[in-house]
This record gives structure tokens, C-alpha cells and sequence, in this order.
């Protein structure tokens, strides 16, 4: 998603909105890592008791990883909301990009549960053998990221706010598809 952003604000707002949105890249990557590093270990116990054909500890193991997933949602975006500005102060970014890196990270926080219940969803139904569904879930919402990304950008002229939107909803949309 960050990506295609990166290259929607380059192409279609500013210099300045294309560093800022490029420029906090390795802090989204760095919170997907630890996400993904915690579905997997997640599901390393589901899939172990998925094939022992103990169905009462898979679905106790589902429903802990959910709620884990969710009582750290509120921890990291509350926490992420706080500390966006030390982050961004941190990147060393040129003044004028700033305000724009501060305001596609805190959208992005904001709405973060996207981001975290899909990746639990999907190690949760990669852990039970199906990596199919969670990898379709990711490429069309990558479309809609993208298709969103331009609508927002092009003909809304919402910019870096635009972009930002874009990704959390098309990430909501990937929560909601893999839940189900």
C-alpha cells in the first residue's frame, strides 16, 4: 500500500508529499514485520492443534489470537497517535514535508485495526492450510487501494490525507474479508 501511495503523492501532489509519504515507509514496514511476526506465532499453535484434530483448542486458540489482536490494536494505535511526531522527527525530513509525514502516519494509526486483524486473520487461515483466500483478500484490496488512492487524489485533491484514507480503508476492507 505505502508504495502505490508513494507514487500517487509523487506523481499527482508534490516533491515534498512524495518524501514525506516515501520517507515513513520503514516505520510502517517495521509495524507489519512485528504484526506478521505475531500471527505466525500464532499460528504455530493453531496449526499444531488443527492437526491433532483438537477443534476445542483450535477455536480457543483462535479466539485468544483475536483478542490479543484486538487489546494491542488499541495499545499500538493509541500509542502510535502519541509518538507519531517523535517518529517522524527521528527521519530527519526536510521541514516542508513534515506536516505531511505527520499527518499520513497518524491516519495511519488511526486506523490500524485493518492492518492488525488482517494479518491475524490471514496466519490464522494460513495456520489451517488455506493461503489462497488470504492472498486473493490482499490482491484486491490492493486494487481498491489503488483505485481509492487515485479517486482521492485526482478528484477529490485530498492529497497525502488521501492517500493515507485510502490505505486504511482498502486495509479495513481486508480485515473485514478474511474475518468472515
Amino acid at each position: 500500500y505505502n508504495t502505490v501511495d508513494t507514487w500517487v503523492v509523487g506523481n499527482f501532489v508534490s516533491n515534498e508529499a512524495f518524501s514525506a509519504v516515501g520517507t515513513v515507509g520503514p516505520i510502517i514496514n517495521m509495524l507489519i514485520g512485528f504484526f506478521m511476526g505475531l500471527s505466525s506465532g500464532a499460528g504455530v499453535v493453531i496449526s499444531q492443534y488443527y492437526g491433532a484434530g483438537r477443534n476445542d483448542k483450535v477455536k480457543d486458540s483462535v479466539h485468544t489470537a483475536i483478542t490479543m489482536t484486538l487489546i494491542l490494536t488499541v495499545f499500538f494505535t493509541v500509542l502510535g497517535l502519541l509518538i507519531t511526531p517523535y517518529m517522524v522527527g527521528l527521519t530527519d525530513l526536510h521541514e516542508n514535508s513534515v506536516d505531511d509525514a505527520n499527518t499520513y502516519l497518524f491516519i495511519y494509526f488511526a486506523g490500524m485495526v485493518g492492518l492488525m486483524l488482517y494479518n491475524m486473520g490471514a496466519g490464522i487461515l494460513r495456520a489451517i492450510g488455506d493461503s489462497q483466500r488470504p492472498f486473493y483478500y490482499l490482491v484486491v484490496c490492493a486494487v481498491l487501494n489503488t483505485i481509492l488512492d487515485l479517486v482521492f487524489v485526482i478528484v477529490f485533491h485530498m492529497g497525502v490525507e488521501g492517500v493515507a484514507l485510502a490505505t486504511i480503508l482498502s486495509q479495513a476492507v481486508s480485515a473485514i474479508l478474511v474475518m468472515i
